[in-house]
């Protein structure tokens, strides 16, 4: 079944600019497997983001459909966490079957973040969509601090975990609702109101 995203437009990066293909790279694209090829497609379709706010940023290793992986079976898509340093990055890759994984120098393998590129792009742009609208329930804050019941708080917990099961609608692999995988930990955080 292909995947309709709901977040992702052609025009979902325009604020944050997206990231150059490199066609020196991409010149290579035809000796790469067909879900590969296929996800770059993809990126040429929307575009791949030069920055989603906490969850995607360049690679310092490389540009995006870079090959990367110390047996060069991964492709580069671009990184998670800029502030860790370069000795510890978090990278996000395309794997020979077109799934989103995430390289973790202390994890033994890559941890699975979405089946295919257009998931990720609209998880990502779900994301963003998220991060800019989480003002909109700060009207709901109590007016005294001390206050125990903090409805701007449930409100934005409730909008996270209402685009979360959307997503799982769209990507059912990819929240296993047993904290395996990079989406599920994501949405535990949302759920906690810790991000």
């Amino acid at each position: 079944m292909e995947y309709v995203p709901q977040w992702l437009t052609s025009e979902s990066w325009d604020e944050s600019g997206s990231l150059d293909l490199d066609a020196d790279v991409l010149s290579s694209a035809p000796g790469w497997p067909e879900a590969v090829r296929e996800a770059l497609a993809v990126a040429r379709e929307y575009g791949m983001p030069s920055e989603v706010d906490g969850m995607f940023y360049p690679s310092p290793h490389g540009g995006a459909f870079t090959q990367a992986g110390p047996d060069g079976g991964f492709w580069r898509l671009g990184q998670h966490e800029p502030q860790l340093g370069e000795a510890y990055v978090f990278e996000y890759v395309l794997d020979g079957n077109g799934r989103v994984v995430l390289l973790d120098p202390a994890l033994p393998a890559p941890r699975f973040v979405n089946t295919s590129l257009v998931a990720f792009l609209d998880a990502l742009a779900a994301w963003d969509h998220r991060n800019r609208h989480l003002d909109d329930f700060d009207e709901l804050e109590p007016e005294d601090d001390d206050e125990e019941e903090d409805p701007a708080e449930a409100a934005r917990v409730a909008f996270g975990m209402e685009i979360a099961a959307k997503l799982k609608e769209k990507d059912p692999s990819a929240f296993t609702d047993e904290f395996r995988t990079w989406w599920d930990r994501v949405y535990e955080e949302v759920e906690l109101d810790a991000v």
